[in-house]
């Protein structure tokens, strides 16, 4: 625990260092603030021995003023230093998360099929924050209040040497306590964080997948799936609880007996002749004021372990490294013309293959489909071609450049891609479109939306480009998101083309309203299609045919139905309604 503890300390140190002159600047303020604290304590004793037993009438004035200026003065140095190293936790944390934020953009398509949604938004809203916790309260905490107890010792070794040494004694059983519950704090917070990403993780489902819920009468079901893992987060809490809840009391019964032996020996003394009563009640305040100091770091350094457990947790993201990454003498991909050769390629999901010895080489502005049963490899294969993974055998070829050895940008910058389910951003219809090519011109939307046959319903919507279009664009119907999707791909205007099911949601009016601009959108464009829609296979330069991750067979529409092989099968199940297309897709 301590070689991690300081391990996570060394990790943290560096994003702290932009800050050192903010962090000097509250480590100044905190010097006076504590020495106002020891200087309220020594005023005890001439209160006591020159006002009330010497009767002076001028320290009768002159002290009550004294403590006035202290608690005017403490408190402005502790404003300052609170707000200065407040606001490293603040920027530390902002850091963090623009850190986490970019790292999460850099990681595969793998990375995220395999992880929770909500697992990971806690990594960077509850984790970060305790980081900043750790910091604005713990260190902050932890630092004044130390510098404190520091001058409170000062005081009273300097009022009766003997009495501190008696006090001290005791001291040690205090700090056992206050490191094992700081241990224990730190277990609990990271499996407390565990089960809250997983609870967000079932909130996140549960509106995504609101309709499947209602319309399955899940209701009750989803409930109590949530009242468990509730209830399990609540008991991994009231652990935690009742550590910060002992440690008070337990400090206390220590601190109280370290009391009672100075209130004996102090008593003692004074009785004797041998101390002063201003000395001793000096003393006593000052070991009084010494108990809030430890308990508040004690507080503090729980905070700060469950810091730890936040940072433990980032950090594992961050240290997450992706599967696919460019090569360090990664070429720019010139203006392709989209010549595109599948050499010997294979690919796994892990150690289940998908895709078994492809061989295809597709010339610059053909169209081929991709047609097969459901899990036969179609979607799989065009992903390889944007590289969302990488081929596990072979090459996959653009131009002659291997995917691997060109920079991600300039590779996926050539493609453009529509898919079944277009992913629609909480943001402007406007917006949404003009993400195909950022910098674009409103006209350049405006004509996107137009040949896509969308710009009619767009007008149509309460601020027409501007309307926000909510989560997912739940606002819009499946017809509606899929044609913004088609637009935002006709803006881009890529030379390589992947339609993967992009007609799937569109009833046979808004079809036909797209075909002219399919027809244009794939002009001259290296396209790759995966659809069940007759019209559109039989567009196709080439049918490509795949079962069980292999291609069984190649050729035009005429050809493979006089072929009678796998493609008439599917074209007897899924292709031959040519009247309506609402044939089931076998993608």
């Amino acid at each position: 625990m301590i070689k991690n503890s300081i391990f996570l300390y060394k990790r943290l140190f560096p994003y702290v260092i932009p800050y050192w002159k903010t962090f000097l600047l509250a480590m100044v303020c905190a010097v006076p603030a504590a020495l106002c604290s020891t200087g309220i304590a020594y005023l005890v004793k001439p209160a006591l021995d020159e006002v009330f037993l010497k009767k002076d009438m001028t320290m009768l004035k002159l002290i009550p003023l004294a403590i006035i200026g202290l608690y005017a003065v403490r408190g402005v140095f502790e404003f300052m230093f609170n707000y200065f190293l407040g606001s490293i936790g603040q920027y530390i944390m902002r850091t963090f998360q623009n850190r986490i934020y970019e790292h999460l953009q850099s990681l595969p398509v793998s990375f995220f099929s395999k992880s929770r949604t909500g697992a990971l938004m806690t990594r960077i809203t509850n984790d970060v924050t305790l980081i900043s916790g750790a910091i604005n309260e713990g260190l902050v905490d932890l630092f004044k209040e130390t510098v404190t107890a520091l001058g409170l010792i000062g005081v009273l070794f300097k009022q009766d040497f003997r009495l501190a040494l008696i006090s001290f004694l005791i001291i040690p059983w205090m700090l056992v306590p206050i490191w094992r519950f700081a241990q224990k704090s730190r277990r609990f917070s990271t499996k407390g964080q565990e089960r809250v990403g997983r609870i967000a993780t079932f909130i996140h489902e549960t509106i995504t997948g609101c309709r499947i819920v209602k319309a399955f009468c899940m209701e009750e079901y989803e409930n109590n799936r949530f009242q468990e893992e509730n209830t399990r987060l609540l008991k991994i809490r009231l652990k935690r609880l009742r550590i910060r809840a002992l440690s008070g009391p337990l400090m206390e019964c220590i601190g109280g007996c370290a009391g009672a032996a100075v209130i004996f020996y102090g008593g003692y003394n004074v009785l004797n002749g041998t101390s002063t009563p201003g000395t001793f009640f000096s003393f006593v305040a000052a070991l009084l004021m010494l108990y809030s100091p430890a308990r508040n770091a004690s507080t503090a350094l729980q905070d700060i372990q469950e810091g730890l457990a936040g940072a433990q947790r980032v950090f594992e993201i961050l240290d997450t490294q992706p599967d696919l990454v460019e090569k360090p003498d990664a070429v720019v991909l010139p203006p392709v013309q989209g010549n595109i050769s599948f050499k010997n390629v294979s690919f796994s999901y892990g150690t289940t293959p998908v895709l078994r010895n492809i061989n295809l080489d597709v010339s610059s502005g053909e169209i081929i489909a991709l047609v097969g049963m459901t899990g036969c490899g179609k979607t799989t294969m065009v992903n390889l071609i944007p590289r969302f993974y990488d081929v596990t055998d072979g090459a996959l070829l653009i131009d002659g450049y291997d995917v691997r050895d060109v920079t991600l940008h300039s590779l996926r910058s050539q493609i453009a891609l529509v898919s079944q389910h277009p992913f629609i951003f909480n943001d402007s219809v406007f917006n949404n479109i003009a993400c195909g090519r950022l910098g674009c011109s409103p006209d350049e939307v405006f004509a996107a939306a137009q040949a896509a046959a969308a710009h009619e319903f767009i007008v149509e919507l309460p601020e027409g480009y501007n309307t926000v279009v909510g989560e997912h664009g739940q606002t819009l119907s499946g017809g509606q998101r899929q044609r913004i999707a088609i637009a935002r791909a006709l803006l881009k205007n890529a030379p390589i083309l992947i339609l993967d099911e992009a007609t799937s949601s569109l009833d046979s009016h808004s079809e036909q309203l797209i075909q002219n601009a399919l027809a244009q959108l794939i002009r001259g464009k290296t396209t790759f299609i995966i659809s069940h829609r007759l019209s559109t296979v039989r567009s196709a330069h080439r049918i490509v045919v795949l079962a069980g991750g292999r291609i069984v067979e190649i050729g035009t529409h005429d050809e493979l139905l006089a072929h009678g092989g796998e493609y008439t099968k599917l074209y007897s199940i899924y292709l031959q309604d040519d009247t309506r297309e609402t044939a089931v897709s076998p993608v």
